[in-house]
């Protein structure tokens, strides 16, 4: 696309913005892959996010540095955004599910016994790295030809 000069005030107010676009194609993309909409095929993980990168580097550097630099930050921007939201998520061993104990200890006035929030984060450490596991099993195998 066309790039238009800004200044700094309206660099700052793009840039939120672009993080706001980001974080709804997110909470988008959550939703559809909880509904069945997207396949664990539509989803990536680290060697999955490097192929990306390497696809946008090739297909912007004879574009010039300047568009690849702009393509990277915003890739970048995106990753960060994505992480964020994920890391939120009330799910065991995530900063989310660190706050649904939080919440809990708030509202009935009681602590968590620490064994049981150490072992419900234990089960969700597994179950995270089980699917780190399965994500760059499939990312992998989209490399070579398809997922599985």
């Amino acid at each position: 696309g066309k790039y238009e000069k800004c200044n700094l005030p309206q660099t700052i107010k793009y840039s939120f913005y672009t993080m706001k676009y980001y974080a709804d194609a997110t909470l988008v993309s959550l939703k559809m892959l909880v509904t069945g909409q997207l396949s664990r095929n539509d989803v990536s993980g680290p060697v999955g996010m490097v192929k990306m990168v390497d696809d946008v580097y090739d297909n912007t550097k004879s574009s010039g540095a300047l568009t690849v630099l702009i393509n990277m930050i915003s890739i970048a921007l995106l990753l960060s955004v994505n992480l964020g939201i994920m890391n939120l998520l009330p799910l065991p061993a995530l900063d989310g599910g660190r706050l649904v104990f939080i919440l809990f200890e708030m509202i009935f006035r009681k602590k968590v016994p620490a064994k049981y929030e150490a072992a419900v984060h234990f089960v969700g450490i597994v179950l995270l790295l089980g699917l780190m596991v399965l994500v760059t099993f499939n990312d992998i195998a989209k490399l070579f030809g398809g997922g599985f």
